[in-house]
């Protein structure tokens, strides 16, 4: 068990032991309303409030680890349904019900003494030992090809990405470089020596040895559907056919290497449960994602709009506005249409579900749930909402954030620094004499020089900074808590770095530089005002000699 997991484990188990500890509170609140039913039936905000106590306990026992007390709350809590939807009860079958819930309580009570006495067990091992950071994996990629010349220009743009590329031309020396180095990824020739598969039965044939091989990528000069199913079954995760595109292969690098990392989806829980709540959170930090809870319903479109969740996640029962109540609430938002909305409860009764879908929630999932159900399920989904907001929002080419999406993200931003008082930076660039480049090598090559100044960018930023392409040749950065004159540092970098790659085509090798204005927050709390500003700054710099970075006037 790694770090994260021991660390996840830890926390899971504290969160019971607050369970636990609250127990008593929720046996006498059932006990109280429980002997208010015998004495006043009729009372309908009680029995109301019996049910929904019961609710509560059939779904949030199971997840503390207590099955047997969740299925029994479950049972009565499917009695007390017929007495609220059905004709009144007759006296003894009042008495009945009653005495069940009495024992029941006295099951709980007996149950809450033994996990007392069993504490010292659970809280043995404590998350409080500190972590060793684990230093950061080299991108260090071994590629195979007996061809040097075809792939030097590739292998400098690479280099020029951050990369560290060791090239062997010979297939016998592969098993020996794998022993010897730990590389990310392997790049490998499907054919060697005019023997069309050498490489594909070579990867193979190492494996069969169950040497460990990382990650491979397949290359050839052969379209044939055998030799990529040949490549498929040798484990290969993609396949380019020669000559390579150097930006799809630079990308697909990326994308492979990342996969490892968990997907922080942004994942809001409502419920009125906030143990419950704050275990469901813990379990989903700890796949990685950010999550939001939020026991006051009436807080959701405020909060939504802050925290832009990928994902809902909430109870049916709430007191005030259940689950299906809120459902629609959030659906007359257009904004919110599309947002998966999942329900977790411990309701079994069909029509309520059915009720739950028509609102529009998208899955229905019932307590208790294991953790891996629930990360599975909710990746999923929130996986497949990511993936559509990104054929909406991303540029075709670059794959950026296209002109709308970027103006929305800055909006955020800026609401979001204003409440934090801290600066938000914007940066425009635009290419310079690009003209000039599409139409000396062609809109191809153009389409080439946007899209390596869009992967530099990605590359060389934080992730939390956002990188658009606002129309044509010109991008823009936002830069969260960050001010212009420190934005103006970094960019400079990423400025000097883009100068320094050469681009290939026929009529030869050139290089590229682009100009950019940057203004923050600072200056206006406009969204609008603030490109204004930083597009103003872009103006001077493309009229001063370009090829340089020049601050807004109020930032200067």
């Amino acid at each position: 068990m790694n770090d994260r997991d021991q660390e996840l484990n830890d926390a899971l188990r504290a969160l019971a032991q607050v369970y636990i500890a609250k127990l008593p509170s929720k046996i006498e609140e059932l006990k109280v309303a429980n002997q208010r039913f015998q004495i006043n039936p009729s009372d309908r905000e009680n029995y109301i409030l019996l049910h929904r106590l019961l609710h509560t306990m059939a779904g949030s026992a199971g997840t503390f680890g207590f099955p047997e007390m969740g299925e029994a709350a479950r049972e009565l809590e499917a009695k007390i349904k017929e007495y609220i939807s059905g004709q009144p009860w007759e006296a003894f079958r009042i008495k009945d019900f009653s005495d069940q819930i009495e024992r029941y309580l006295a099951n709980t009570e007996s149950t809450y003494k033994t996990a007392l006495q069993a504490k010292a067990e659970v809280n043995e091992r404590q998350g409080d030992a500190a972590k060793t950071l684990i230093p950061l994996e080299k991108k260090s990629i071994l590629w195979v090809d007996a061809e040097v010349e075809e792939n030097k220009d590739i292998i400098q743009i690479l280099e020029q990405f951050g990369f560290e590329i060791q090239r062997i031309q010979q297939l016998s020396k592969l098993e020996l470089a794998l022993q010897a180095t730990k590389p990310v990824l392997l790049i490998m020739d499907a054919g060697f020596e005019e023997q069309v598969f050498a490489g594909v039965d070579e990867v193979v044939r190492l494996k069969n040895q169950h040497l460990a091989l990382p990650p491979v990528l397949f290359t050839s000069q052969t379209n044939s559907f055998e030799c990529r199913l040949r490549a498929v079954r040798a484990g290969g995760e993609a396949f380019f056919l020669k000559p390579l595109d150097v930006l799809a292969l630079t990308e697909c690098i990326e994308e492979i290497l990342e996969r490892p990392n968990p997907r922080h989806f942004r994942i809001m829980i409502i419920d009125d449960d906030v143990d419950l709540a704050q275990y469901y959170s813990r379990v989903l930090q700890g796949a990685g994602m950010t999550t939001l809870v939020l026991n006051d319903p009436e807080l959701v479109l405020e909060q939504m709009a802050s925290f832009r969740p990928e994902l809902l996640l909430m109870d049916v029962y709430m007191p005030d506005c259940d689950g299906v109540e809120l459902s629609t609430v959030i659906r007359q938002d257009s904004s919110y249409l599309d947002v998966p909305i999942v329900f977790l409860s411990s309701e079994n009764n069909l029509q309520k579900q059915i009720a739950a879908v028509k609102v529009g929630a998208d899955d229905f999932l019932s307590k208790p749930i294991s953790p891996e159900l629930l990360v599975s399920s909710l990746s999923s989904r929130a996986e497949r909402y990511r993936a559509l907001r990104t054929l909406v929002m991303r540029d075709g080419l670059t794959g950026l954030y296209n002109h709308s999406a970027i103006k929305e993200d800055l909006i955020a931003k800026m609401s979001s620094a204003s409440r934090g008082v801290t600066a938000v930076s914007v940066a425009m660039l635009d290419l310079d004499n690009f003209k000039k480049v599409n139409d000396t090598y062609g809109h191809q090559v153009g389409d080439q020089v946007l899209r390596t100044l869009s992967h530099l960018l990605k590359q060389r930023l934080r992730k939390s900074d956002v990188v658009g392409r606002y129309g044509g040749e010109e991008f823009i950065v936002i830069f969260p808590n960050t001010t212009a004159e420190v934005a103006k540092i970094v960019l400079d970098k990423v400025r000097l770095a883009f100068n320094q790659i050469h681009h290939f085509a026929e009529q030869g090798e050139f290089c590229v530089g682009f100009s950019a204005g940057i203004a923050d927050s600072r200056q206006t709390t406009s969204p609008d005002d603030l490109i204004s500003i930083a597009d103003a700054a872009l103006y001077r710099a493309k009229h001063s000699g370009k090829n340089q970075i020049v601050l807004g006037d109020q930032a200067s």
